[in-house]
């Protein structure tokens, strides 16, 4: 069985690969980009909601907590075409960059470890 955090980090990159708008993903059928959305949606809800927040006194709490909002948002860029408020439009390069530092980061701990 896979540690919790391999897969919240695998949830991680899946989210940023989908949410960026490659070129070459735009072929891919709406279907899987909806179930991938909701896989990553999932994952930032328990990590923000059950491990975040059972253990915000400590450094990797936070960070579940963190990380697990900005995986939400980033499941709501992949749902919704245009359908976000201005401001979460406006700031999603900001919000995938920083989720994008939190994913190499639990990968770099999950190598170490």
């Amino acid at each position: 069985m896979l540690p919790m955090g391999t897969i919240v980090t695998v949830c991680m990159f899946a989210g940023l690969i989908m949410a960026a708008d490659l070129p070459v993903l735009r072929n891919l059928p709406r279907g899987v980009a909806r179930v991938i959305a909701v896989i990553v949606l999932m994952a930032g809800l328990w990590n923000s909601l059950w491990y975040g927040l059972q253990h915000l006194s400590e450094f990797w709490g936070f960070a579940a907590l963190i990380s697990g909002v900005l995986m939400c948002i980033t499941a709501l860029y992949i749902l919704t075409d245009n359908g976000l408020t201005s401001l979460l439009q406006k700031f999603k390069p900001i919000i995938l960059i920083i989720l994008a530092c939190y994913a190499v980061m639990y990968a770099i701990t999950i190598i170490r470890l």
